[in-house]
């Protein structure tokens, strides 16, 4: 025997007094649909009605009953009003069973082990009921034979976000996408002739890409002021370079080395990518400019949802000068390329100011999480030369020698944490002492913070 229809005029009652947006509507008859307080083949108000006991414009409910049909939560029977859709709470179950993604901070080798390593964010931050707002937006678009109408939204969206957040002047047609950083950097090495120049330490999945391409590649070391511009080869070739923050040791490049570094550009008819893998966070200091800002003709701006957001998204974007213009979107019109949904759900998630709202909530928490570390590492390691304090989600410890580094690392992994070394990202063996860790404190609960940091002094 079938289940009676819920009670729909106390399912109502208990939102009015709090205007909903469309949006808000939407989500409220999806939350009903899983908690069991509405049922397939319920009968919603009319909109007048509906609009009045909310206290909003029956617009607003009729821009809601539009998304519902067309997401196939509704339909419209003649003479019979608007109806919830068999099937439709199994949709909703499906819905809130898939959260946003939960921390990744185990060695997939052995579940004890905790990461401390760089590169993964604390996606738990992530408010899931935008997250999964965003993916019914994406989802609930009408089927296209090709990806482009989801990148020209997304590439909308992104030249209005760097333009607003990191001063990056970008049109959209001059905005590229792809699945993922290592592939970005591939295109681009593909693009531009001559050596490639890295930091070194530096990304290693970066050296691995270019080396890849079979060009020369060549290490430029970092001081306290970052890449040092004078070891740069006199002549024209590709300079990779994470100015912000940079990777793996966390010091900013200077002003007066970014003002060199483009100066040097213009003067060799070089290109320089400027990969902002965690720009969206900085602590006590103002952001130094984007390159793209000082040099747009000779810099490719770079960015990834992975740092920020999620690495699930596997979505990467390029802001390039006018030398690259007939750089393709990665993959385009292939199995290997750009996913239209995810490209849509990230475009929405960001037009509708659900990325602000978790920048500015994940950063509060990364920078509690980090004046925690700072303070049991001043506690336990007074010695410790700490770099990289200013931005984005790691810390350089340098322990002084390699004896002590060795200690640490190992006291860490008795207890089942593992952190890598700075030694380890550099281009050729030898060229970095091994002196120092990488601590990510995305991760670390500020509660833990101490008891994790005394480890290493015993």
């Amino acid at each position: 025997m079938p289940r009676p229809p819920a009670s729909l005029p106390d399912f109502w009652a208990t939102r009015a007094g709090a205007p909903l947006a469309s949006a808000g509507i939407v989500e409220a008859v999806l939350d009903g649909l899983d908690r069991g307080a509405l049922h397939p083949g319920d009968v919603l108000p009319s909109s007048r009605v509906l609009a009045a006991g909310l206290g909003v414009a029956r617009n607003t409910v009729v821009a809601a009953y539009d998304t519902l049909a067309a997401m196939g939560i509704t339909t419209a029977v003649p003479g019979s009003g608007t109806r919830i859709a068999p099937g439709t709470d199994r949709f909703a179950h499906a819905l809130h069973a898939a959260p946003a993604p939960r921390r990744a901070a185990t060695a997939p080798s052995d579940p004890r082990v905790v990461s401390l390593e760089p590169g993964v964010p604390d996606v738990a931050l992530i408010d899931e009921r935008r997250w999964r707002r965003s993916w019914r937006h994406a989802t609930a678009l009408a089927p296209t034979a090709s990806a482009a109408p989801h990148v020209a939204a997304l590439q909308e969206a992104l030249a209005v976000h760097l333009r607003r957040r990191r001063a990056v002047r970008a049109a959209p047609e001059d905005l590229r996408l792809f699945p993922g950083v290592n592939p970005a950097l591939t295109a681009i090495a593909g693009h531009v002739g001559g050596p490639i120049a890295v930091e070194t330490p530096g990304y290693r999945r970066a050296f691995d890409a270019f080396r890849a391409t079979g060009r020369e590649v060549l290490g430029v070391p970092v001081d306290a002021e970052g890449l040092l511009v004078a070891r740069l080869p006199r002549r024209r070739c590709l300079v990779y370079t994470t100015p912000a923050h940079q990777y793996p040791t966390g010091v900013r490049l200077s002003m007066e080395r970014r003002l060199a570094l483009v100066d040097w550009a213009r003067a060799t008819g070089s290109v320089i990518v400027e990969d902002d893998y965690d720009g969206e966070f900085s602590y006590d200091v103002a952001p130094l400019p984007a390159l793209q800002t000082l040099a747009p003709d000779h810099v490719v701006y770079l960015g990834t949802a992975s740092k920020a957001l999620s690495p699930q998204l596997r979505l990467a974007w390029a802001a390039i000068p006018p030398v690259l213009r007939g750089l393709p979107h990665a993959g385009h019109g292939s199995s290997a390329g750009v996913d239209g949904t995810a490209a849509s759900m990230l475009a929405h998630f960001l037009t509708s100011g659900a990325w602000d709202a978790h920048v500015a909530r994940a950063a509060r928490t990364y920078g509690a999480r980090r004046a925690a570390v700072r303070r049991a590492l001043a506690r336990h390691l007074p010695d410790a030369l700490v770099l990289g304090a200013d931005a984005g989600l790691h810390l350089t410890v340098d322990l002084g020698s390699e004896t002590a580094l060795a200690a640490a690392v190992a006291a860490l992994g008795r207890n089942d944490y593992r952190v890598s070394t700075l030694a380890g990202h550099a281009l050729t063996d030898g060229d970095v002492a091994d002196t120092a860790m990488l601590l990510s404190y995305a991760l670390i609960p500020e509660t833990r913070a101490d008891a994790i940091i005394a480890l290493m002094r015993s």
